[in-house]
């Protein structure tokens, strides 16, 4: 005789033992999820955050910065206004300097035998008439002003023009000292020489007789801002 044994009950519980583990693996699941996700969500929040203190801290600096730099355009501003007093001042001393100045540069080029008779300046333009004893006096008179120059130390004569483009020149003072100068150290008192007319005339009374006398018409620029 068999004996037969039923498992179905047996099977059943091992279903609804299954289905309750499927639960609890689900809810354990989700739990994990939420948990991470919660975990996600706050450490995204700090980063926001910690994103949120840097950029305040950059707008603050820039702030800070665009005070600094309006302070520093106005000092820009306030500085080229004074500079640009200070320039004016300058070129009103030397305004008012220059005319002396120049008279002193033209009677240091003028040779003995030569004498000017009328002197005409606008603008930095002049006009020039005079005499000499002869025209070797006048090409004498052109070196002498095509020479003089103002330099660090005072009024000097170009003695020599050197080859790399420097000059030599002698203070004209009571030591006579000689210095080497560059263009760039060196204000020329009179440019642009041209000699436009020349005639000879009869020397005047007291001349030896049949004297000559040699009468020119000159233009020339003058620097009044030496």
């Amino acid at each position: 005789m068999m004996i037969r044994i039923n498992l179905l009950p047996v099977r059943q519980v091992q279903k609804r033992e299954a289905g309750r583990q499927f639960i609890v693996l689900m809810v354990g699941m989700f739990i994990i999820s939420a948990a991470a996700n919660g975990y996600w969500y706050v450490w995204m929040d700090g980063k926001r955050e910690a994103a949120q203190r840097r950029l305040d801290d950059t707008n603050a600096r820039i702030a800070q910065l665009e005070k600094v730099i309006g302070e520093v355009t106005n000092l820009q501003r306030r500085k080229k206004e004074v500079e640009e007093k200070l320039a004016v001042l300058d070129k009103l001393t030397k305004q008012r300097a220059g005319p002396v100045k120049l008279l002193d540069a033209l009677a240091t080029a003028i040779p003995k035998k030569v004498w000017i008779t009328s002197f005409e300046e606008k603008g930095g333009a002049a006009v020039m008439n005079g005499a000499a004893e002869s025209f070797d006096d006048v090409s004498e008179f052109m070196r002498g002003l095509n020479n003089i120059v103002w330099c660090s130390k005072g009024m000097g004569r170009v003695v020599e023009r050197k080859r790399d483009g420097n000059f030599r020149v002698e203070l004209l003072g009571s030591e006579a000292e000689i210095l080497e100068n560059t263009p760039a150290e060196l204000g020329f008192f009179f440019s642009n020489l041209e000699l436009k007319n020349t005639t000879t005339d009869a020397a005047g009374a007291g001349s030896k007789a049949g004297a000559k006398i040699v009468k020119f018409d000159m233009t020339l620029t003058v620097n009044l801002g030496i």
